[in-house]
């Protein structure tokens, strides 16, 4: 007799994944009129899964065309499971002599903690426009090494306005309190923008604000990323070429998936931040070259 089929979002194995990605699909629109499914969470499986780490996703998103065209990308690249929305988080996109500016035309709605946990070697929270609750309770393995882009919680979410970066005095303290349990943060020059222009100053004062324990991680556009590793001294790794013609889109998920991935796989800081500004780079390339999808709007009717 032959089995029943499995649902599309029942895991195929018991077995941990290297990394579990958690973070809603967005619908991102650019000047073009184009659209394409986007967020953290697919960019960065895109070059984790490219840099051959077994993924997991936690995700949440509507009906749109685009969400289902990035739903049936993810569930060819991980373990997937979906949280029906109403409508996705949708952004416009515009980039200017690399300056990227982000209106939020949807704001979406948050996750919810899964009915069961999901087996990971590392998670990466990767909100972008805060739907993952401050209290980061997602009923996941509390035993697996944590990071969290801060991208989503850094971000103004005013409807039909430009996305301006928040002060780190904004969030929340519960937010901040587990920020600062985690293994790893990544944020941008651009997300601290509220804080400093400096990116030194920028690291201190997130040190200040989220405590000792957690590795940080400054990115920097084409200049790579700065480290600030607890007991260690700061240091940089600058990409080995810079990628022009293409948006600046999805560099830093790659990077910050590919971190976490890594790191959580046991590998030292600096061979980790090296393969990360890596995928960062062939991500780009990638979409240069027109291998990867971002801002190809999906042919499904």
């Amino acid at each position: 007799m032959p089995s029943e089929p499995r649902p599309p979002d029942e895991p195929r194995t018991a077995d941990a994944v290297d990394l579990l990605l958690v973070g809603g699909l967005t619908v991102d629109h650019f000047a073009d009129g184009s659209k394409a499914p986007g967020g953290s969470v697919l960019h960065g499986s895109r070059a984790a899964g490219a840099a051959g780490f077994s993924l997991g996703i936690l995700t949440r998103a509507g009906h749109e065309r685009e969400a289902r065209a990035g739903l049936r990308e993810l569930r060819g690249l991980a373990e997937t499971r979906v949280q029906p929305a109403p409508r996705s988080i949708t952004f416009r996109h515009e980039e200017r002599d690399g300056a990227r500016t982000l209106t939020l035309l949807e704001p979406g709605t948050p996750l919810r903690s899964p009915a069961r946990a999901f087996r990971a070697l590392g998670i990466l929270y990767a909100p972008v426009a805060a739907e993952v609750q401050p209290g980061l309770g997602l009923g996941l393995d509390d035993g697996a090494f944590a990071g969290a882009t801060l991208q989503g919680w850094l971000r103004s979410l005013d409807p039909d306005r430009p996305v301006a970066p928040l002060a780190l005095e904004g969030l929340e303290a519960t937010l901040v309190e587990r920020l600062g349990a985690l293994d790893l943060l990544v944020a941008s020059e651009e997300d601290l923008a509220a804080v400093a222009s400096d990116a030194l100053v920028q690291l201190a004062h997130l040190r200040a604000a989220v405590g000792p324990r957690p590795v940080l991680a400054l990115t920097r556009g084409a200049r790579g990323s700065l480290i600030d590793a607890p007991g260690r001294q700061r240091f940089e790794v600058v990409p080995d070429h810079v990628v022009f013609g293409t948006p600046m889109t999805g560099a830093g998920d790659a990077f910050a998936a590919v971190l976490t991935a890594s790191l959580a796989a046991g590998t030292p800081l600096e061979r980790a931040v090296e393969a990360a500004t890596k995928a960062a780079v062939a991500y780009l390339d990638g979409r240069r070259r027109g291998s990867s999808s971002g801002g190809i709007a999906s042919a499904e009717p």
